[in-house]
């Protein structure tokens, strides 16, 4: 140890590297350790993130028109039957809103110059048809396993319904709700979660239904993930992009 550092402050880490040598000083071990900690954090964080469920919930009833879209329990709320909407985080409310007609701005009858000349330099441009049959089954093919793929990471999480009916005469409301249980006990699993009440009163037809399906966030990412590597997003550009009247597209 040098007289300066065996003289000044610096003596108590001095003496800890000299203890560790070979080794990293006591000050790094604790460094990493923080860091260790703050990856972990940061690993929980974003798994926690990805876990979280895209919710899709409605409600629809006489008294009630009600439509929720959010992750997971954090988004907004609209209740059409009351004109009104609510923004929730983590299920509590932070705003509440009126739902109201949006005013229709009047068309503008005048072009701005700027907008003209796009449009004319677009107008210059022009694309074959070849090249858009071209990209056409390798866009439906992708699309379509998207669809597939999210229609398979649907959770189903409530699927309720309630109908209420009824005839002009009880027989024949207890001839259809006899078809119903029928039918039901073949497909217990399909028309289980519907609930029919029949009105033995006279003609009537009323109801109500809850659903809601969700997607892992996860899930979703990876098929997004999916979808852009198939997309011909080269071809794609290029055909937006257009080639210039009396030039050639000429391929190597």
């Amino acid at each position: 140890m040098s007289v300066f550092l065996r003289n000044s402050a610096l003596r108590p880490w001095a003496e800890s590297v000299e203890v560790n040598a070979g080794n990293l000083p006591v000050w790094w071990e604790y460094i990493l350790l923080d860091m260790i900690y703050v990856l972990f954090a940061l690993i929980c964080l974003v798994a926690a993130i990805l876990l979280i469920r895209v919710r899709f919930r409605l409600e629809l009833s006489p008294e009630r028109k009600f439509l929720f879209v959010g992750l997971g329990r954090s988004g907004p709320e609209f209740d059409f039957a009351r004109h009104e909407g609510v923004i929730r985080l983590f299920g509590m409310r932070l705003k509440r809103f009126r739902l109201e007609r949006s005013k229709t701005a009047p068309r503008q009858t005048e072009t701005s110059a700027v907008e003209a000349e796009i449009k004319a330099a677009s107008s210059r441009r022009r694309r074959s048809l070849g090249s858009i049959i071209a990209i056409v089954p390798e866009s439906l093919s992708a699309c379509w396993r998207l669809a597939v793929g999210v229609l398979k990471s649907t959770i189903v999480e409530q699927a309720e319904a309630e109908i209420e009916f009824g005839f002009d005469t009880p027989d024949v409301t207890g001839q259809a709700f006899g078809y119903y249980h029928a039918v039901a006990a073949m497909a217990p699993s399909l028309f289980g979660r519907v609930s029919l009440v029949p009105n033995w009163t006279g003609r009537s037809f009323s109801g109500s239904a809850r659903v809601s399906i969700a997607w892992p966030v996860y899930r979703l990412i990876w098929l997004m993930t999916l979808f852009m590597w198939r997309l011909p997003i080269r071809k794609i550009i290029r055909l937006a992009i257009g080639v210039k009247e009396g030039v050639r597209d000429v391929r190597q």
